[in-house]
């Protein structure tokens, strides 16, 4: 059965962004260029696509990972060793500061920020039993 987890979106991390794509129109208030209008619209409409289209499915046993039209990838949830509380602010295919780091068999990270934390660990632990969380989150 295929379940649709969605990032959670910190509020502040939204606005800052908001913020930032807002002041980098204010130069073509003194000098227009269509260029430029065209440059900052496609990369203001990358950027909402991201916010809203982040997600986490797991589906016959792996977890794909989605984040905008760039993002897509797979992992297969047998080889997940360890969940832990991150706050880490490495790029991620999480659109909020409360995070969880997902450690691999080879040692690889992921780190993600479900919106409903429990019940996708949960959920991630009924199909590998194996997994340790730590702390218990």
């Amino acid at each position: 059965m295929k379940t649709v987890y969605k990032s959670k979106v910190d509020k502040g991390l939204l606005i800052a962004i908001i913020a930032i794509v807002l002041l980098s129109y204010l130069p073509l208030l003194f000098e227009f260029s269509w260029i430029a209008l065209a440059l900052l619209v496609v990369t203001a409409a990358f950027i909402a696509d991201s916010f809203c289209n982040t997600s986490y499915t797991i589906d016959n046993g792996t977890l794909h990972i989605k984040c905008g039209i760039f993002l897509s990838s797979s992992f297969p949830i047998d080889r997940i060793t360890k969940i832990s509380k991150t706050n880490s602010c490495l790029s991620a295919p999480a659109l909020s500061m409360d995070r969880i780091e997902i450690r691999f068999a080879d040692k690889k990270t992921l780190v993600l920020s479900p919106k409903q934390r429990q019940a996708f660990i949960d959920h991630l632990r009924s199909l590998n039993p194996d997994i340790v969380v730590k702390p218990p989150l």
